[in-house]
């Protein structure tokens, strides 16, 4: 088991309209990726994880929890929780923004701006944004790329009422949701999908490096804030000579 001595735990801001459970799990987060935490190590004491935070365990716990979801953490019943061997990990999931997937495959995130603009919502986007017409947006369109290889397609239209200067920001090094959380506030509490097998256009057969009508895994995206609302829609378009996507749903007995 780690002890808390060698983990540079950031100090938490109780002031900060960011929930501390929220700034728990990304310094964790950044402390598992940095492997100060060894993979395969037992995280230490909830108890003593508080203590160093100086938060209640129910926060930690909310913070752990996360990393659970997001596969970075693994709970064994009166063992504890350790930290899950990403060496191993060759597929993507469908809760992770494309930078947390990246990360977790052990590559480096990175994107190519291909055309960025502010614009209004319309008649001639897609029906999840109808209810959305009239407001400001960003249509972000990204060539993403995992230690510089050609891995997606996306074009993201971003509802930007509540960060309106969201267009300077550098989103070609940096994450749109860790972005969002950092600047703006903004924590992404849900993500919708829709997930179909397409052919590649020119277009995409070009940027990707696939011959043209190669299978792809095409991945619609409604990302929501913790109000409620819609704050991104996206399209992205995978190759699928490489990657697959996998998902859990817990199930319950008839």
């Amino acid at each position: 088991m780690e002890t808390t001595k060698n983990i540079p735990f950031a100090v938490v801001d109780p002031k900060s309209p960011i929930p501390l459970y929220y700034q728990i799990y990304l310094d964790l987060r950044k402390i598992i990726q940095q492997e100060f935490i060894t993979q395969g190590s037992m995280l230490p004491p909830e108890i003593e994880i508080s203590h160093s935070y100086n938060v209640g365990r129910q926060t930690v716990r909310q913070a752990i929890a996360r990393l659970v979801d997001e596969n970075l953490l693994e709970r064994f019943p009166g063992r504890g929780t350790f930290v899950k061997d990403r060496h191993n990990f060759t597929k993507f999931l469908l809760d992770r923004s494309f930078s947390q997937q990246m990360r977790e495959l052990g590559l480096e995130p990175k994107s190519i701006i291909l055309s960025s603009e502010t614009s209004i919502v319309t008649n001639d986007h897609i029906s999840a944004l109808h209810r959305w017409k009239g407001s400001p947006s960003l249509i972000l369109e990204r060539l993403r790329l995992g230690n510089n290889q050609p891995i997606c397609h996306q074009t993201s239209i971003v509802i930007i009422d509540k960060c309106p200067d969201l267009h300077k920001k550098d989103l070609s090094s940096f994450s749109l949701y860790e972005t969002l959380s950092t600047h703006y506030h903004i924590l992404i509490h849900r993500i919708d999908h829709i997930v179909r097998a397409v052919a590649a256009d020119e277009y995409r057969a070009e940027l990707l490096k696939v011959q043209k009508d190669s299978p792809l895994l095409f991945v619609g995206t409604k990302a929501y804030a913790e109000d409620g609302n819609l704050i991104e829609y996206s399209t992205s378009y995978y190759r699928a000579d490489r990657y697959e996507f996998i998902t859990t749903q817990a199930c319950c007995d008839e």
